[in-house]
């Protein structure tokens, strides 16, 4: 692995020496020799760019960007934003491109091994480690180096941990600008009718809270969620991270079978034979469970920031968060996040260093994504949750000061996305085994034993 993507850097080889500041003589000719083949590649770059100076023509960059919010909000913000770039920066031109969640992995996958992809996009969590151990991803590397040695306030700025989840190796082959959560929203009027003052902070208080909801009011679910596997996948996440256990353990061989695991399993069954959940949950898709909260069937609903509830004006006055709650096998209370980011696919391309100034500015000027785009993600950037919009913003609000606290990466125990994370939580094995559970199986062992090949499977492939 290590060899193979060494080779990506050769792209950037210039661009790393001016933003890293490197250079010097060496007395060793094997050194000299490489050292000369640095400068000859970096005339040759420097050549080419004089070239298009002179000939008056912008670098074109083509950039991919997933709809992380409203059609027609969050991509009219996130053009705006590209415009304006393109306005500070007219040797350059930035093209932006709109790309739907709809079979978004297969979109990239054609276009990027076609050599028609993008040369920078943003993409679900995990796709820059997909692709970068497909060799298919310039490291961003110099940026992390540039600011470091400038000792740039960015860094400060960013939520602590952050930059690291999309490391590999000693290159950082991703940066992230914003992350993505799961939350339970409640109606604060069907708590006060059942007469449930306390949130609850752990597992078993919440199934409390849950069985006194359907005593008090048998005909509205006590909570509902998607059952589907994407769905079981997401409450499986939810529920390892907060129980402090993944399927693959810190260093790196699984966990599959871990008895914390069969705890959240056995919380999964709880729900369904006390009847907490509905029955059809295992066929319920997100939008199934929304419209049974919406109209009122519903008290809890779990899934992402749904920024819709709170604008609805049936709804708004009576909604709130859950706070975070902690695991039986564990010792706080945490909640699962994802870092999504902005990543290179152009390793070959002659623009690095345009590249790497783009990458650069998406992140640190995408405030007006949030505050005009209303991604309704939390951003990176600790002092975007400052502007005044957040004083309005009472979804945003509750989840960056009640949850972000306690936020944990998805790939807990381990900090960053690993190679084998993109088929573990793809193949949703997590899901699968949550999904066998609401269909009335309680043969935990055996149930978590069926996919712990798969998982072990996936990390032998990662160690080739």
């Amino acid at each position: 692995m290590k060899k193979r993507f060494s080779m990506l850097l050769a792209a950037g080889t210039a661009v790393s020496l001016l933003l890293a500041g490197c250079g010097g003589n060496s007395q060793q000719s094997e050194k000299e020799d490489a050292d000369e083949e640095v400068k000859t590649e970096s005339s040759e770059t420097d050549k080419k760019e004089e070239e298009v100076k002179n000939s008056g023509e912008a670098v074109k960059i083509t950039f991919w960007d997933m709809m992380w919010g409203e059609a027609g909000v969050y991509d009219v913000a996130a053009e705006a934003l590209v415009d304006q770039y393109n306005q500070e920066n007219p040797q350059v031109k930035v093209e932006y491109q709109s790309v739907p969640w709809d079979n978004y992995y297969q979109t990239f996958l054609t276009a990027i091994t076609s050599g028609t992809g993008p040369d920078v996009a943003t993409a679900g969590s995990q796709t820059p480690m997909q692709f970068a151990t497909m060799g298919e991803i310039m490291p961003l590397t110099p940026i992390v180096e540039k600011w470091q040695s400038e000792k740039d306030p960015v860094l400060d700025d960013m939520m602590e941990g952050i930059l690291e989840t999309n490391k590999l190796e000693d290159d950082y082959i991703a940066l992230p600008w914003q992350c993505d959560t799961r939350i339970f929203t409640y109606r604060r009027d069907m708590f006060k009718e059942a007469g449930i003052e306390k949130l609850p902070t752990t597992w078993e208080e919440f199934l409390d809270v849950l069985r006194t909801l359907k005593e008090k009011n048998p005909d509205v679910f006590p909570l509902v969620t998607a059952g589907d596997l994407g769905g079981a996948q997401n409450i499986m996440m939810y529920l390892t991270v907060g129980n402090q256990v993944g399927p693959v353990t810190a260093d790196g061989k699984s966990d599959f079978t871990s008895p914390k695991i069969q705890e959240c399993l056995e919380f999964v069954a709880a729900l369904m034979d006390e009847q907490l959940i509905p029955e059809a949950t295992i066929s319920y898709k997100d939008a199934d469970a929304q419209k049974l909260f919406y109209s009122g069937q519903a008290a809890i609903f779990y899934g992402g920031p749904v920024t819709g509830f709170f604008e609805d004006d049936n709804l708004k006055d009576n909604l709130s968060i859950l706070d975070p709650m902690q695991g039986p096998s564990a010792d706080k209370p945490q909640t699962v996040y994802w870092a999504n980011s902005i990543a290179a696919y152009n390793k070959d391309s002659e623009n690095a260093q345009e590249t790497l100034n783009f990458v650069e500015w998406w992140v640190k000027n995408s405030k007006t994504l949030f505050t005009e785009g209303k991604c309704g993600k939390t951003p990176v950037l600790k002092s975007i949750t400052s502007d005044a919009y957040y004083e309005n913003a009472v979804l945003e609000k509750l989840v960056n000061e009640k949850i972000m606290p306690t936020f944990v990466h998805a790939t807990e125990p381990i900090q960053n996305f690993y190679p084998a994370f993109g088929q573990i939580n793809g193949e949703r094995y997590l899901g699968n085994a949550a999904q066998k559970v609401l269909s009335g199986r309680r043969d935990y062992e055996a149930i978590l034993e069926e996919d712990n090949g798969n998982v072990e499977a996936a990390l032998e492939l990662q160690a080739e």
